[in-house]
């Protein structure tokens, strides 16, 4: 596994979001007062980006529909699935978000 630079810290505000290619997936890096995580910018209920979701605590939700995700595990809240989103491993080194990531 690949420990990659994805962004700097200031890119993503506390409060945010940003999705980005890596190793040819969408990644989106969030950013909350509990850390940045990182998952697959793709909800498993109707595969629609996660970008731009609202966050809360360690949460997102879907923009398309608001189905919740914990952004530690990836796991969903409710009844609208029950299919995990990918998560990945994130470092901050200095003031760089860096991923754990297989590349092709």
């Amino acid at each position: 596994m690949a420990n990659v630079r994805v962004a700097a810290l200031d890119d993503i505000p506390v409060g945010t979001n940003r999705a980005f290619e890596v190793g040819g997936r969408s990644i989106l890096i969030a950013r909350t007062s509990h850390g940045v995580f990182a998952v697959d910018n793709q909800c498993s209920h109707a595969l629609q980006p996660l970008e731009g979701g609202k966050m809360k605590a360690v949460h997102i939700f879907c923009p398309l529909h608001g189905v919740r995700f914990d952004l530690r595990d990836g796991s969903p809240t409710g009844n609208t699935t029950r299919m995990k989103i990918r998560t990945w491993p994130v470092s901050i080194e200095g003031d760089q978000i860096m991923l754990g990531i297989d590349l092709p």
